[in-house]
């Protein structure tokens, strides 16, 4: 219920529509319930004309004694006589307007009425399918919208954890279900309610001992129908999970193709495809096997229902106590209400396919965001004085600490290396400062202030960061490099290339600066890729700059080139460096050695050369040094 009440919030800014919708649905409904009383006046004028004596007409001529007063005696549920009178004196303005003439333009105005009717039904009809359409794509607009909204505030952690083919499942196929579970299926009850309600009021009319015969059965029907319901749902959760799962494995062997191929795991993937496939089609399947059975169950319920009216109502008509075409009513109206109610047996089977989709979604919105603005907090994030760590530590699990009591302080313009062994804790401590994670103990602060209690957007403006996973968008050189900023010229854009020794390289692409890369930028090399997202740090021109293994893709050549530039580039910025390579790092202004998450080293080049510590080791070990 929560689910549905949820998604009762998208529909809320086009109330009117809805209005406007229901009304429609509405006459559509009343102009098909008129269309199902005609079928009395029609056999009333093609079995006598039309006649006024016509509902005088005695019974067969076994039971001649029964007279038409005391047939309608038994037929119909007794009336107020306030009610009875209104519907007298309505009976006999339709009646006198109806069978004036004689019987063939009786029959001619019959048909008039019946195409008029039926042309306004299906225009009405036709509003309603539209209008139905309509509100369910902008209901799917706003959902998408806000789930990949909430996607792009979510903490990096959340990215870490979740498999990309899931997320996307989420995302798209999830959504995509949601289709019809408001607004389509509210105007479907609506329609086939008010349709059964006519229905019912008809057969009720004409026989209350007849209807009674039909209404045994609707607890019974309701009942399988909520039990199939449960179930559906249960199994709709499972084929959805299935679907993530299929959709999560081949995201990773489209992405990891060259890996596939090179190690020759094409057949292992096809398997493994294959299975995550197979389980997908045997959820389906089940689900759609507990979907089916509504239908069916509430059809065979009905037919037995019909077949005991045919066997009663005949018998009533053979002893002269209910008229043929009022039977003729009963039974059209039974199996025109047949439609309406299958159609209503059906909704919840797809109401609960789509709230089990609606589950998913809401648990993905459900997750909490970064904080990107803390309450009362209005000073924006600045850096005029320092960085400070103050016994910061951190952990990715409870009790396994990747940081420890790490403290150091940074100043403007201070370029500051971190080295260390692989699985240090280096990239970790680097993500702290843009709060990509949050210390689990300590604090960080910058000119004073602890970073968890300033505008994350404000924080992160004064970065620039590149990390040794390039990352680059399926868009031209000139739009990955000026990622955003929308209004940067060209020149900029060339100056920052140029800065990163990327210039050249890009005017010798097909279309320059204006050529599509492809897909994480798989049309240039490691090394091109390398350079053009420093080229992207470059032009945001950051106060903070964070190179996480940014020339470990360059050449000799280049990255010589290149950490000429970014030298020239870092004066009077503060810098983050990140590097195995400890030729890159001499010229630092400190260096700040990790071993096992703590700080066991600080200092310049020279003063760590001296301490043969930990990175004099790490020093020797690169350059072949023997002692």
């Amino acid at each position: 219920m929560d689910t549905y009440l949820r998604l009762l919030k998208y529909v809320a800014p086009y109330w009117r529509l809805v209005i406007l919708l229901f009304v429609t649905v509405a006459l559509f409904a009343s102009l098909s319930g008129v269309s199902l009383t005609l079928i009395h006046p029609f056999f009333k004028i093609v079995l006598y004309g039309g006649s006024e004596a016509a509902s005088e007409v005695v019974g067969p001529d076994d039971n001649p004694g029964v007279a038409a007063g005391d047939r309608r005696a038994v037929e119909g549920i007794p009336l107020p006589p306030v009610v009875e009178n209104l519907k007298s004196r309505a009976q006999s303005w339709f009646e006198a307007r109806m069978y004036a003439g004689d019987a063939k333009r009786r029959l001619t105005r019959f048909c008039v009425i019946l195409i008029v009717l039926f042309f306004i039904k299906n225009i009405f009809g036709y509003l309603q399918t539209y209008l139905t359409e309509f509100l369910e794509q902008k209901i799917l607009f706003r959902v998408r919208t806000d789930v990949y909204a909430h996607l792009q505030n979510l903490p990096l952690s959340f990215f870490e954890k979740e498999k990309t083919g899931a997320i996307i499942s989420r995302l798209t196929n999830d959504v995509t279900r949601l289709q019809g579970a408001v607004i389509g299926i509210g105007a479907s009850m609506v329609r086939n309610g008010l349709m059964t309600l006519i229905g019912i009021v008809v057969v009720l009319a004409v026989s209350w001992k007849l209807s009674l015969l039909t209404f045994v059965v609707l607890p019974i029907n309701m009942f399988l129908i909520n039990t199939i319901g449960r179930r559906l749902r249960r199994r709709s959760l499972r084929t959805q999970a299935g679907m993530a799962e299929m959709t999560s494995v081949l995201d990773e062997s489209v992405s990891g193709m060259r890996v596939v191929k090179a190690f020759n795991m094409g057949e292992y993937e096809k398997d493994r495809f294959r299975k995550f496939n197979l389980t997908y089609m045997t959820q389906y399947l089940k689900m759609k096997l507990w979907g089916a059975l509504a239908s069916p169950t509430s059809e065979l319920l009905g037919t037995f229902s019909i077949v005991g009216i045919l066997w009663y109502g005949g018998n009533l008509v053979l002893s002269g106590a209910l008229s043929p075409e009022n039977l003729l009513l009963f039974v059209g109206a039974l199996i025109w209400v047949v439609a309406p109610v299958k159609e209503l047996s059906k909704l919840n089977a797809a109401l609960q396919e789509s709230l089990a989709c609606g589950d998913r979604v809401f648990a993905l919105l459900d997750i909490p965001t970064e904080p990107i603005r803390v309450s009362g907090v209005t000073e924006t994030a600045r850096f005029d004085k320092s960085i400070r760590f103050e016994n910061v530590s951190f952990a990715y699990a409870p009790g396994r600490d990747v940081l420890k009591q790490v403290s150091f302080d940074v100043h403007p313009g201070d370029i500051t290396a971190i080295v260390g062994p692989s699985g240090a804790g280096k990239t970790t401590l680097v993500d702290l400062i843009p709060r990509f994670y949050d210390a689990t103990s300590g604090r960080i602060l910058l000119d004073g202030s602890d970073i968890r209690k300033l505008d994350l957007e404000s924080l992160r403006s004064l970065m620039g960061i590149v990390t040794q996973d390039v990352f680059l968008f399926n868009d031209t050189v000139r739009n990955n490099i000026a990622y955003g900023m929308a209004d940067c010229s060209i020149e900029r854009v060339i100056e920052a290339a140029k800065a990163a020794n990327a210039h050249d390289f890009i005017s010798e692409l097909a279309m320059g600066y204006d050529t599509v890369i492809g897909e994480r930028g798989t049309q240039l090399s490691g090394g091109q890729r390398q350079r053009v997202s420093i080229a992207r740090a470059i032009l945001k021109d950051p106060r903070i700059l964070i190179f996480d293994e940014a020339t470990s893709s360059l050449d000799t050549e280049s990255e010589i080139l290149v950490q000429g530039a970014i030298d020239r580039l870092l004066e009077g910025r503060t810098t983050f460096v990140i590097a195995h390579r400890l030729s890159t790092v001499q010229n630092a202004h400190k260096i700040i050695v990790l071993d096992d998450g703590e700080v066991c080293e600080y200092g310049t080049h020279d003063e760590l050369i001296g301490t043969r510590g930990v990175y004099k080791r790490l020093y020797d070990l690169q350059f072949g040094v023997v002692t």
